[in-house]
């Protein structure tokens, strides 16, 4: 009794348990959102809304590379503008791809004002551009800093914007960009609350198993966009970078001459190949007739064995059928005797029984007809002296 009501208690706790769990609702906005005060927007269209953003970005700075590059015969500015150009996509979409949207259109923000203080005021030995183009880029820079704060704006409203945006300008200007590399610090590099964990129970655990999720497809996305790009633009920077050492023209002299090797071997090869090929055709020839001959050997010791095993098994199908219809008669035979000797006791029985029945019959009627003649009799006395 005791161990029953255990298991009744048993399944009504995990009833209950699954009952808990179908009324959790999983969150559409991550934690940071919902201490933020976004509202009427969920993380999924926010993350949409901030890759749409990077991506007008990315194409916004590969035109103004590209100008910048075409414009200018100095290989050293081409060279620059091209870093500029792989580095600035590479780290917008780093920054775009934060595993929580309104982080990422934070930090993309930030990137926009660093890279924009980095142009106004480079290093003099890793100026990226020239006076000509410095203004575009600076221009542009700032209209796309003037997006993301409006993003930011449409979220959460101007005053808390406002009281944000000192905080991120202090931590840009104390984060530069790394002039060596043009790398830089993103903000979830900064001690603040916004980055810290905020736990959200069964829901949030739910829905940040679903971001992780989601942040992959979506990086996997951005790859495939601008993977193609990002090579092309290293494999250029690798080619800029072996053209400044001095090791490069010895070894395109020693290139070109394996070339002219490789050029006078390929004079020889169809000779070459075509002796090759002879001699390939009569080694396949060859090998067939051996293998031919081979084939035969075991298809004629396959005959030969598969006959005598016909003749043994033949024999031996003899011998069974022949042994069955021996056993076959002999029982008909016993059947037939057994036949004959239930007949014949059913004869004997029919006789002695047909013998009793006429017996019977016989005693029947000779007390029959001894009834009747006592009945005569004493009819006819009976009759006479009432005759008289």
């Amino acid at each position: 009794m005791r161990s029953r009501l255990c298991s009744y208690h048993r399944r009504a706790l995990a009833l209950v348990a699954l009952l808990g769990v179908a009324c959790v609702s999983v969150p559409t906005q991550t934690p940071n959102m919902q201490r933020a005060g976004v509202r009427e927007i969920t993380a999924a269209q926010l993350r949409e809304m901030v890759l749409q953003f990077a991506e007008e970005y990315a194409e916004a700075v590969e035109l103004t590379a590209d100008s910048i590059r075409t414009a200018s015969d100095d290989p050293v500015v081409q060279y620059r503008a091209l870093l500029w150009k792989a580095t600035s996509v590479h780290q917008m979409r780093r920054a775009a791809l934060l595993s929580d949207p309104l982080l990422g259109l934070i930090d993309a923000w930030l990137y926009t004002i660093q890279l924009r203080q980095f142009i106004e005021s480079p290093p003099p030995a890793y100026d990226p551009l020239d006076d000509a183009h410095r203004a575009v880029a600076v221009e542009f820079l700032r209209r796309m800093e003037s997006r993301a704060r409006g993003l930011a704006v449409s979220l959460v409203g101007e005053e808390k914007v406002v009281s944000f945006e000192p905080d991120l300008l202090a931590y840009a200007d104390g984060h530069p960009i790394n002039p060596l590399n043009l790398g830089r610090t993103s903000i979830m590099a900064a001690d603040s609350a916004m980055l810290r964990p905020v736990g959200g129970g069964l829901g949030g655990t739910m829905a940040a198993t679903y971001w992780s999720m989601r942040d992959v497809a979506d990086r996997v996305s951005a790859l495939d966009a601008t993977l193609g790009k990002e090579l092309r633009w290293n494999v250029e920077l690798l080619a800029y970078d072996l053209a400044g050492l001095p090791v490069v023209d010895s070894t395109l002299t020693t290139v070109r001459t394996s070339l002219d090797r490789i050029a006078a071997l390929a004079d020889t090869l169809p000779a070459l190949v075509s002796g090759e090929r002879t001699a390939v055709i009569e080694a396949l020839h060859g090998e067939l007739a051996d293998l031919t001959s081979a084939i035969e050997s075991m298809r004629l010791a396959t005959l030969e064995t598969v006959s005598g095993e016909r003749a043994a098994v033949l024999e031996a199908l003899t011998r069974e059928r022949v042994a069955m219809l021996e056993a076959v008669t002999a029982q008909r035979i016993a059947t037939l005797a057994a036949v004959d000797s239930i007949l014949a006791g059913t004869l004997d029985r029919s006789e002695r029984l047909v013998d009793h029945i006429i017996w019977r019959l016989a005693q029947l009627f000779a007390v029959g007809f001894l009834v009747l003649a006592v009945a005569a009799v004493i009819v006819l006395r009976v009759w006479r002296p009432s005759r008289a």
